[in-house]
């Protein structure tokens, strides 16, 4: 890892990080309608994305459309004045957007809406823009088809791979692990891509990440009943820490308590700490609330401490570790303000909409 690397990317990531929004400032934002959040928005950095929708149009959907924009924006900047290897890394993070206009297509086309119904859920990403989208949406009259038209692009050969367990079984589920599964090869390799310093933190954090979607991907599978077979398909044989034989254990257990506690183990025996935290977290969250979402959002809790512990571990400068941290910042406040604008809409308490925040 050579310093001269990051002459040119910190000064804008550590502008970009001083200008994340206060914990407090959200806080504030609860119980407040999307007009309100999008007005109270209007110097942030969201402004230009918040800035182009009429303020009679404010809603959750179209803020939550700025605020993903304004995400890729700022990424792209990042990736303007990065080198190769980190350029990489960067494209990376950004296929996930693409692939979640993806998910949103073959789901809306399965559920047979119509393009007006699905416009304002779509993010153009990538590939995809909005001609695009409305092009595969007007044409495609079956998730087949769909699949058909995306053929063609990096991600397509996985979606046919996977078509045919979705055209058995009728479990859309299949199809999106597919697509997670494809992001997180892509990730995995721009990690292992870099070097030294780099490359240690990178596949801490990115296998971190990785596995997570593997524990997300089991306990789902596990809690609907799935085929162990199939389930095995879904998994991405890519983890530094558990091994195929682990998950199969993991597969093998009663219920999801047992399976948690058998990777906890495992991580362990592996002198994993960062590992065994976020599965001891998500095992106590999952005991006192038995519900899957609820451990979902305790995971994303768990994987925002370690990339902050990362941060602290490591000096913060001429690494890769400030820029994911960053990223991963700035995921989590988009989140919270998504909440925030959905929670109002929904009618929620204030109480539960606070439930649903992530702080540092």
């Amino acid at each position: 890892m050579k310093a001269w690397k990051y002459k040119s990317i910190m000064p804008k990531v550590l502008t970009e990080k001083h200008r994340l929004i206060e914990p407090k400032v959200i806080k504030d934002l609860v119980g407040r309608s999307p007009q309100d959040i999008g007005l109270a928005l209007a110097d942030s950095t969201y402004r230009k994305e918040i800035s182009e929708i009429p303020l009679k149009q404010l809603s959750s959907l179209s803020l939550e459309r700025a605020f993903v924009k304004s995400y890729m924006r700022t990424c792209m900047e990042i990736m303007h004045h990065s080198p190769n290897d980190i350029a990489f890394l960067l494209s990376s993070i950004l296929m996930k957007f693409e692939i979640s206009t993806v998910k949103t297509i073959l789901r809306a086309t399965e559920a047979n809406l119509k393009i007006e119904e699905v416009s304002d859920l779509l993010v153009p990403a990538g590939s995809l823009n909005d001609v695009e989208c409305r092009r595969i949406l007007a044409n495609s009259q079956t998730v087949n088809e769909v699949v058909s038209a995306l053929s063609g692009l990096e991600y397509g050969p996985t979606l046919r791979e996977s078509l045919e367990q979705y055209d058995r079984t009728g479990i859309f589920l299949f199809l999106e692990m597919s697509l997670d599964k494809f992001v997180c090869q892509r990730l995995w390799r721009s990690a292992v891509n870099l070097k030294g310093l780099d490359r240690k933190i990178g596949k801490t954090i990115i296998g971190l990440e990785v596995d997570a979607v593997n524990i997300r991907t089991l306990l789902r599978c596990k809690m609907l009943g799935i085929d162990k077979g199939q389930t095995k398909q879904n998994l991405l044989p890519v983890s530094d820490v558990f091994r195929e034989s682990e998950f199969k254990a993991a597969l093998e257990s009663a219920d999801i308590p047992s399976a948690i506690a058998t990777l906890s183990k495992d991580a362990e025996f592996a002198f994993a700490r960062d590992y065994r935290y976020v599965l001891d977290d998500i095992l106590e969250e999952y005991r006192h609330s038995g519900s899957l979402p609820q451990l979902e959002l305790a995971l994303e809790r768990s994987l925002l401490r370690v990339s902050l512990r990362m941060l602290k571990r490591y000096t913060p400068f001429f690494n890769i570790g400030l820029i994911l941290t960053f990223l991963t910042l700035k995921g989590v406040e988009i989140r919270n303000l998504v909440a925030c604008a959905r929670g109002k809409e929904g009618r929620l308490s204030t109480k539960r909409i606070h439930e649903l925040l992530i702080f540092p």
